[in-house]
């Protein structure tokens, strides 16, 4: 049922998108850039599992220089094994795949827009690996929804193009079962959006 509403909720932003984008009191652009990302509670180190992240964004705008922007995005994070990862972890990589729809309040100023806010994220997949090199996806028992913290800057290079770059933090534990320890997903975004 939630994955219907959320499909639901999609297809009216992106129409809502499309048919506004041409007024005065919107903008919206089209995202696209790369994840860095990691699991605090995992004992794996480092932002170095690279990830998709892809999706659109809109402003409603409230006055020259304040926007309430919402986001559509398909997101992938995780953490996997480095050279300085613990050693007693059993976990080899951890893949995260979800779609995520941020809500932010972004200030503007000459070319800077600084953003923050809340998202919810919704995890279509995900797969996990032990050391040995087997899926125990099943055995992890995460839960399906992630509400994040989320802060960002974008510098615009010109009127259609900027770079923006995003930083989040799930404030609600991965696991469903707290006695299995606390988990929480840390995601560092770099993105290029491209507005209409």
């Amino acid at each position: 049922m939630k994955v219907k509403f959320f499909c639901l909720l999609c297809f009216l932003v992106l129409g809502t998108t499309l048919k506004l984008g041409a007024q005065n009191r919107f903008k919206a652009s089209g995202i696209v850039g790369l994840n860095l990302s990691q699991i605090d509670g995992d004992l794996l180190t480092g932002f170095d599992l690279p990830g998709l992240h892809a999706g659109m964004h809109v402003s409603a705008i409230l006055s020259e220089r304040w926007e309430l922007g919402v986001e559509l995005l398909y997101n992938q994070q995780g953490s996997q094994r480095n050279l300085y990862s613990n050693s007693q972890s059993i976990y080899d990589k951890i893949r995260l795949n979800m779609v995520e729809a941020p809500v932010q309040i972004l200030f503007n100023e000459w070319k800077f827009q600084l953003g923050a806010g809340l998202s919810y994220a919704r995890i279509i997949n995900a797969e996990v690996t032990d050391v040995s090199g087997a899926i125990i996806t099943e055995q992890e028992n995460f839960r399906n929804d992630l509400i994040n913290v989320v802060l960002g800057g974008t510098f615009n290079f010109t009127e259609r193009w900027g770079l923006n770059v995003r930083w989040s933090r799930s404030l609600n534990n991965l696991r469903q079962n707290r006695a299995d320890g606390l988990f929480v997903t840390r995601n560092l975004g770099i993105r290029a959006l491209y507005y209409f």
